[in-house]
C-alpha cells in the first residue's frame, strides 16, 4: 500500500493505490500457486517490508533465429520490487536483488532485466548506480479510444 500511494503521488494518470481488500489473501493465493520458474521473496522487520516478484523466460525452440541476442538465453524477468518508506536506503532493496540475482544464476539464467518508472527519483538512481544495471531500451506507450 505504501508503494502503490509513492507511486500514484508521483502520477496519478499511470499508478493506483490498490485496493487493501484481501490483499494479503490474494498474495498468499499467488504464493501457493507458484510456477516453479517464478520467484516470490519477502523481507521482513517486525513484519513484511519489501517484496519482490520475478519469473523465468526461457529461449524459443530455435534461438539462432532470434534478432535480440537476449533472447537466446535463460533471462530473469523483475516484476516488481517494493520497499516500504521507512526502510528504503536501507539495504532491503539491494539484498532482494542480490537473492534474486542468485537464484536466477542457480536456474541458468545469464541475464536480468526489468523497467521501472523513468521519473522515479529513487528507483532509476537505485538500478543504475547501485545495482549495477543499464539502460537498453525505451517502453512506448499509447491509449486506445475505445470509440470507432
Amino acid at each position: 500500500m505504501d508503494v502503490g500511494r509513492y507511486y500514484h503521488a508521483l502520477d496519478s494518470r499511470a499508478f493506483q493505490v490498490p485496493s487493501g481488500d484481501g490483499l494479503a489473501e490474494s498474495f498468499e493465493q499467488d504464493i501457493a500457486n507458484a510456477d516453479p520458474d517464478q520467484l516470490r521473496l519477502v523481507a521482513e522487520v517486525d513484519g513484511i517490508v519489501g517484496l519482490l516478484v520475478a519469473g523465468l523466460q526461457r529461449p524459443g525452440s530455435r534461438p539462432d533465429r532470434e534478432l535480440v541476442r537476449d533472447l537466446s538465453h535463460v533471462r530473469l524477468f523483475v516484476h516488481a520490487l517494493a520497499v516500504s518508506a521507512p526502510y528504503r536506503r536501507t539495504g532491503v532493496g539491494t539484498a532482494l536483488m542480490a537473492a534474486a540475482e542468485t537464484w536466477a544464476r542457480e536456474h541458468g539464467a545469464a541475464i536480468v532485466s526489468l523497467d521501472t518508472y523513468i521519473h522515479s527519483p529513487t528507483s532509476v538512481p537505485f538500478y543504475e548506480s547501485r545495482m549495477g544495471y543499464a539502460r537498453r531500451a525505451v517502453i512506448f506507450r499509447k491509449e486506445l479510444d475505445q470509440t470507432p
